[in-house]
């Protein structure tokens, strides 16, 4: 199938506490998207928004993003992903979904990102912000909150700059200690850097995963972020670790 057509899609609130998540959802997403024959997607992104008391959340307030390519329509798409968001998502929840297109106002979305990390935005924040940037918004639950995070994570996700890989050809499979070489063959990760110089690690230098890698997003690409080990020079680590209730 052709492909021409690039979508980001953000999604919000498909979980309730200590069940389900969007991440899990995400992947599960990505999965049957290319299984269907529909296209190819680009890892998943988790996005972190503001927390604040009068944000209600299950967890730590993040939203995640994909990149979806696709010879179908944005009719097409949209109706694909809200159906599979509307099906999967956990009974109680509020989820909200995103899609930008090619003739959506990249920069202006970003900015209400950005916003969704500094401030408490509102309904008819969502509700303008995608109007003026020609997004489809799309409010699966009741309360409509989910649009709030749907549009941030795909705001940040198509500004190329913030966020997380939780979902990308073969990093939950890095276990133990790899070379740099044989973690960019088995995976999408475009670049392993030292923190310290951003410069490309050589193909033989030994990082250890903890079993734990989530490149960033880092000017569009995945791009993992290491710093030599305190406990063996030469030895290399992911500047970001597992957070104790993270994915």
């Amino acid at each position: 199938m052709e492909i021409h057509e690039r979508f980001i899609v953000g999604i919000d609130d498909t979980d309730v506490p200590d069940i389900g998540g969007t991440g899990r959802l995400g992947r599960a997403l990505v999965e049957q998207f290319e299984a269907d024959g529909l296209g190819d997607a680009r890892g998943v992104t988790s996005h972190q928004l503001l927390q604040h008391p009068k944000i209600p959340m299950t967890k730590r307030n993040s939203a995640i993003a994909v990149v979806l390519q696709s010879g179908r329509s944005l009719n097409e798409i949209e109706d694909w992903v809200v159906r599979f968001v509307r099906e999967r998502s956990e009974r109680g929840a509020d989820p909200g979904v995103a899609i930008l297109s090619r003739h959506s106002d990249m920069p202006h979305v970003l900015a209400f990102g950005r916003r969704c990390q500094q401030e408490v935005m509102r309904l008819d924040d969502a509700d303008r912000f995608a109007a003026e940037s020609n997004a489809r918004l799309c409010a699966i639950g009741d309360g409509r909150g989910g649009t709030i995070g749907a549009l941030a994570a795909a705001g940040l996700r198509g500004g190329g700059g913030d966020g997380r890989y939780v979902g990308l050809r073969g990093i939950r499979e890095l276990k133990g200690r790899l070379t740099a070489g044989e973690i960019r063959a088995s995976t999408d990760i475009a670049q392993v850097l030292d923190e310290r110089t951003d410069q490309e690690l050589d193909r033989d230098d030994v990082v250890d995963t903890d079993d734990w890698i989530r490149p960033r997003l880092v000017d569009g690409t995945p791009v993992l972020t290491v710093r030599r080990s305190t406990d063996d020079g030469k030895v290399w680590v992911a500047v970001d670790r597992k957070p104790a209730d993270g994915d």
